[in-house]
This record gives structure tokens, C-alpha cells and sequence, in this order.
């Protein structure tokens, strides 16, 4: 029988609803200020280069003229067929190498799509040619 008496009722449980909001707050806060943080501290000064570092052995050679006109061993190719033969050369080495020959005088996103086009094949190793001093 029950009585209608409510202090028998005990709280079995703690309520943690409050404690995933609170948490989900400062996450939120965290993720925001720690993009701030670090685009503020991006100071690109490219230096010259000095090393000797030899190119990778064998290599895809894939070069950027300054017209903008897209080469993979000599042959001349645009961004789609670019892809579509990483990607061929990807699945007869998973280890392939490319080497990407840009013109210095290129803007900075046209190298940013050759790579990303490259990589969008599969080629997980690319290396960018430079002259050295």
C-alpha cells in the first residue's frame, strides 16, 4: 500500500545535464579563441633555400609554365586528366613520387591547384623543385 507520505523518495541518480552543457560551453569557447590564436600567429617569411636535398628517384615530373599551361612528362595535360592519371599512377604504386616544377612568377594559387589536384589522385608524396643559391 502506498501512503501518502513523499519522503520516502530518494534520488538514485546525479543529473548530469547541466554538467554536458557547461562542458559543451567551454569546448565551444575553446574551438573559437584556438582559431584566433592561430591565424594570429602565422607569419609567413619563405627563406631561400641552401640545402641539398636531392629530388625523389624515380619521379613523376609535373610542371606549371608561366602561362599556366600544366605538363606531366612533357605532355601537356589539364587539371582533370592531371587527376585522372595520379590517380592510374597511384594504383600501379601507391608509393609514387611527384615533382613539381612551378614557375616562380605564378600566383600562389595556381601551384595551390596542381597540388591539390595531384593529391585529389592519390599521390601522397610530392615534392616542389627549386634552383639552388
Amino acid at each position: 500500500m502506498k501512503t501518502g507520505n513523499d519522503e520516502d523518495l530518494t534520488v538514485s541518480g546525479i543529473n548530469v545535464t547541466p554538467l554536458v552543457d557547461i562542458t559543451l560551453v567551454l569546448l565551444i569557447i575553446f574551438m573559437v579563441t584556438a582559431t584566433f590564436v592561430s591565424e594570429q600567429a602565422i607569419n609567413v617569411n619563405l627563406p631561400k633555400i641552401e640545402s641539398r636535398e636531392k629530388a625523389p628517384q624515380p619521379a613523376i615530373i609535373v610542371a606549371l609554365g608561366k602561362d599556366g599551361k600544366l605538363k606531366m612528362m612533357k605532355k601537356e595535360v589539364t587539371l582533370e586528366e592531371l587527376i585522372k592519371q595520379m590517380a592510374v599512377e597511384t594504383k600501379i604504386d601507391p608509393n609514387v613520387k611527384v615533382l613539381l616544377k612551378a614557375q616562380k612568377d605564378l600566383p600562389y594559387f595556381k601551384v595551390a591547384e596542381v597540388l591539390e589536384a595531384i593529391k585529389t589522385g592519390g599521390v601522397i608524396k610530392v615534392a616542389l623543385a627549386v634552383e639552388r643559391k
